[in-house]
């Protein structure tokens, strides 16, 4: 009988798991190539940011382009918060690449888009980012703007359940995304970071 198709997707992110919190603490992240990265999926891509508007943790209202496009780099991730598989595996890598920049982490803006607004209120999500000591921007919306968003990105699924692994990043005023698909480290996205190159 084969394997549910959410275990399947759960044995890899647990495995990586494990590696991470095995890892040295923050500030000494490993070298590039010493992790299980080997098969994350690097591309190029050009995205238009749609215009809609979002709720952020914070509880403002306020449109989507303006909040990524703020004249900083941005690296962007999707989450719910009652996710169990690939969302806290992401979020630790975004939660250590924060750290790893030190005091620079103010000029990236870190961006997370809820594809669970039903669940994922305001009030939820600034526990989230409470509990996880995040910095960054967390929003949420309504679900056709939450859909509209994961289809400008080519990370719609059809079903939160069936939600990738996949980090973007890109450089200020620069129409060029790098899309990392797959269960990024630390290092890695550090490393992509540092190779982003202004428009």
């Amino acid at each position: 009988m084969a394997s549910p198709d959410w275990f399947v997707r759960l044995v890899p992110a647990l495995l990586l798991a494990v590696a991470f919190l095995a890892a040295p603490a923050h500030g000494h992240l490993p070298a590039a190539g010493s992790d299980a990265t080997a098969a994350v999926r690097r591309s190029e891509q050009r995205y238009q940011i749609p215009a809609v508007k979002v709720l952020t943790a914070d509880g403002r209202a306020q449109a989507l382009r303006p909040l990524i496009d703020d004249g900083r780099p941005v690296v962007l991730t999707f989450l719910y918060t009652s996710c169990t598989t690939v969302c806290p595996v992401t979020s630790h890598v975004i939660d250590e690449f924060v750290r790893a920049l030190g005091p620079e982490a103010l000029q990236v803006n870190v961006v997370s888009v809820s594809i669970d607004p039903d669940h994922d209120t305001v009030a939820r999500l600034a526990e989230h980012a409470r509990s996880r000591g995040a910095r960054g921007t967390f929003v949420t919306g309504d679900p056709q703007s939450s859909e509209t968003v994961q289809r400008a990105f080519d990370a719609w699924r059809g079903d939160k359940m069936n939600h990738d692994a996949v980090i973007f990043l890109r450089a200020p005023a620069s129409p060029v995304w790098v899309r990392l698909d797959g269960l990024v480290s630390p290092r890695r996205l550090l490393d992509e970071y540092r190779r982003l190159k202004p428009a």
